[in-house]
């Protein structure tokens, strides 16, 4: 049986509506009365009726919802006590990871995480900010890295590093070697960037919404689907972007790219640790943000 049935069982009859509980579990109607189905299979009866608008426990639904709470309060239990308790750290851990903390910083902390603790085996998944925390709040990952904060009442964030942002030019762009360029003349440049979703993408215009520019009036030339292929486009002189210099500096380094500032706009922007809020992290889990928060550069808010 999958917990997250329980849970949403749990939650229809707490909110008293099955679109209330989809809004507050984040997912949509059609998943919450699929999952709630699959529940009912489970047991092989129905649980929830009908009286007016409202849903209504079956006797059976009664005691499965009775059962159900105390399940789950006893899981996060066992999972605190056993954190406090345990001695070796072992297990599977999936994490989820936007591209830049994904491709960029994560790698080397798993390796360096796996050789300390060699029981454990560690999956990392990129995506973008939104996609990865959709799986966190879906209970798919245990944790994950992202570059944006999401409005999620559901999501715990924590600022876990700063991630200088510049834009790069291609080698013999007009730009090169200045230290800093006006917001407006980057808003008259062709721009290359991530597609939405993107965490980068979102801080940036985020930042031109704040000072009362539209990102929408930019000169987007062109939207790729990763970080590497934004570098690449630039460097072939289709345009110019906003990036992490986490990425860009290899390519700046060997010449192919030069980093300029913007004048006027934050340098950094952070790196956020979330999980699921109400949930405590398993011993697994803490450990790996425990050697995480060790491993990086502490990080302060702008």
């Amino acid at each position: 049986m999958n917990l997250s049935w329980l849970e949403t069982l749990i939650t229809i009859m707490d909110k008293k509506s099955l679109t209330r509980a989809a809004e507050a579990l984040e997912i949509s109607q059609p998943a919450v009365s699929k999952q709630l189905r699959a529940l009912e299979a489970q047991y092989g009866t129905p649980l929830l009726y009908r009286r007016g608008r409202e849903p209504q426990l079956t006797e059976a639904g009664k005691i499965v919802y009775r059962y159900g709470q105390r399940i789950l309060q006893t899981i996060d239990k066992s999972l605190a006590e056993v954190r406090d308790l345990a001695d070796t750290v072992q297990g599977e851990l999936l994490l989820g990871g936007s591209t830049i903390p994904g491709e960029y910083i994560l790698p080397r902390l798993l390796g360096a995480f796996q050789q300390r603790y060699p029981e454990v085996t560690v999956s990392l998944e990129i995506s973008d900010s939104k996609e990865v925390a959709r799986r966190v709040l879906a209970g798919e990952f245990a944790a994950g890295v992202i570059g944006v904060q999401i409005n999620s009442q559901n999501l715990q964030h924590e600022l876990i590093y700063n991630d200088e942002l510049v834009v790069v030019v291609p080698r013999g762009h007009r730009w090169e070697g200045w230290e800093t360029v006006d917001l407006e003349e980057l808003c008259a440049e062709q721009m290359v960037v991530r597609e939405p979703g993107s965490g980068t993408r979102a801080v940036f215009e985020q930042w031109l919404q704040e000072r009362g520019i539209d990102p929408g009036a930019l000169k987007y030339r062109m939207e790729l689907g990763s970080t590497d292929a934004v570098l690449s486009a630039v460097a072939a002189g289709l345009g110019v972007s906003l990036l992490s210099t986490v990425a860009a500096q290899p390519r700046i380094q060997s010449g192919a790219l030069a980093a300029v500032r913007i004048a006027g706009l934050p340098r950094m922007r952070g790196l956020y640790l979330i999980t699921r809020k109400n949930r405590v992290p398993d011993h697994l889990l803490q450990t790996f943000i425990d050697f995480m928060k060790a491993s990086l550069p502490a990080a302060t808010a702008e």
